[in-house]
């Protein structure tokens, strides 16, 4: 991978980033230079710190001044991809340099913390100390501690984010749980395989099976934490006696939260289907052609879809008999098999379920994880359906039926919870299922054969994109000339 951040003399420099462009290699350190003299600003020398320097060691006060100038010369240079595959390398390279500096700074409080150097001004904490010096938010300055913490317990973790290998958000998100004590030992007995999931998951999936993980061996926790938060459900409409406007806030628990968040996602999807379908006719079909409609070509933003939404909800329910369900409406539940059978012999058994977390799945199709106790319960008692995956991912096969749809889509989306293009996280819920290979082309109608792929990428497969999925269950996504999109 070409580096952006070497700035070596002509010839030596990075390949394919700035060449031939202003500012690059030699031309470009000269121009720094000449700016620096006409401001009467001198560049660092190799040998003495900046004079604005204040840090006491003296090798750390040339690195950090080495490292101030190598940010003036990177701003002096442009930060400015010379097409879209440069764009990535600009990308990977600034937020490996950002995740070093991270790690520098939740060194920082934890050297504090450990020389006890806030009491000198008279500071409770590393933390209240770098929160009041650096002026953070409280939510910023309480990250930094707690990663400062992970550093010591997890140095494997440390020396990766250290080395730009792993992102601060995972890293955060292994701090958050390493910061309860009945859950942090046992952090440490697999801090290489969370190390391995950091480097390759996404942040959104990484913080979902740390944060599952936790919760699932916390038997010592609050039990149980899902029937207090269902007895402290509460819905609140009020008005501001000022402005007349109306303010509403809500509280539920896992199960109720969940159904009520895809019924809303569904009318959100209606109301912006009924927004895309308004702009083409007003705008025509040419303009999809030219590179189709954007947000800003709607009539109203996702908060006015979203709110438009809630109150169409509450029209139907008032114009509805009363306890009646709207056609085809099933609340899916995804469950892997060993959770199901345990959580069945726990009912038996009028006992705690004792999961694996390593095996356990239960979650509505989007991917909000649901109290298995409570969806349990729901599965009986109420119009709920369960789904049940085994070790493989394997739902079911409906033979040759040419669209998916019913229990077929339900299956197809069972193993992922967005869209499986690269970067994308649209809910499955609001995407199309898609075959893998054609239909036209002997493509069967199988879980095997599809994922779920929204609108706009289902169509970007026909600019020659293709999808593949390894018997690892990963996805690549290859560009028309054959090279990965990752």
């Amino acid at each position: 991978m070409a580096s952006i951040t070497g700035f070596e003399s002509a010839g030596s420099g990075p390949e394919g980033v700035g060449r031939g462009r202003p500012g690059c290699g030699d031309a470009g350190l000269a121009a720094l230079r000449q700016r620096l003299a006409r401001e009467a600003v001198a560049p660092p020398s190799s040998s003495e710190p900046r004079a604005d320097s204040g840090v006491a060691d003296a090798a750390a006060a040339r690195a950090l001044a080495d490292a101030e100038a190598a940010i003036d010369e990177l701003f002096a240079a442009g930060v400015d991809p010379a097409d879209a595959r440069d764009a990535v390398v600009w990308i990977e390279e600034l937020e490996r340099l950002g995740r070093r500096l991270d790690a520098a700074r939740a060194a920082l409080v934890g050297s504090i913390q450990r020389q006890v150097l806030h009491t000198a001004d008279g500071h409770g904490s590393a933390k209240i100390m770098v929160r009041h010096v650096a002026r953070l938010t409280e939510a910023e300055a309480l990250a930094r501690a707690k990663t400062a913490r992970l550093a010591a317990d997890v140095p494997e973790v440390t020396a990766a984010w250290q080395a730009g290998e792993v992102s601060t958000c995972a890293v955060r998100a292994l701090g958050r749980v390493d910061a309860n004590p009945r859950v942090a030992a046992a952090l440490r007995q697999r801090d290489d395989e969370f190390l391995a999931d950091a480097q390759t998951m996404g942040a959104k999936a990484f913080g979902h099976k740390v944060h599952r993980w936790a919760r699932l061996i916390d038997e010592d926790g609050p039990q149980p934490p899902n029937e207090r938060n269902h007895e402290k459900r509460d819905v609140r409409l009020g008005q501001n006696p000022f402005d007349l406007s109306w303010d509403l806030t809500g509280f539920f628990a896992s199960a109720q939260g969940a159904e009520l968040r895809e019924i809303l996602d569904r009318y959100v999807d209606a109301e912006f289907k009924a927004d895309w379908e308004a702009a083409v006719a007003r705008l025509g079909d040419d303009v999809l052609a030219r590179g189709g409609i954007s947000k800003e070509d709607l009539d109203r933003t996702d908060a006015q879809r979203r709110a438009d939404a809630l109150v169409k909800i509450f029209r139907d329910a008032a114009g509805s008999p009363a306890g009646t369900i709207a056609p085809g409406w099933v609340h899916n539940i995804h469950w892997s098999a060993q959770a199901y059978e345990e959580m069945l012999a726990a009912m038996d058994a009028d006992r705690q379920p004792r999961f694996d977390p390593d095996m356990f799945m239960c979650r509505t199709g989007d991917g909000h994880d649901v109290d298995p106790t409570e969806a349990a319960a729901n599965s009986l008692l109420h119009k709920v359906r369960r789904v049940i995956v085994d070790a493989a991912g394997v739902v079911i096969d409906l033979g040759r039926a040419r669209r998916f749809t019913g229990s077929a889509r339900t299956a197809a989306t069972a193993t992922y919870t967005h869209c499986v293009w690269a970067g994308c996280h649209a809910p499955a819920s609001r995407c199309e299922i898609d075959h893998l290979h054609e239909h036209g082309r002997g493509g069967e109608t199988t879980q095997a054969n599809s994922a779920p792929l929204c609108g706009k990428h289902n169509r970007w497969k026909q600019k020659g994109f293709t999808i593949q999925r390894t018997p690892a269950g990963t996805w690549h996504t290859t560009r028309p000339d054959g090279s990965q999109l990752e």
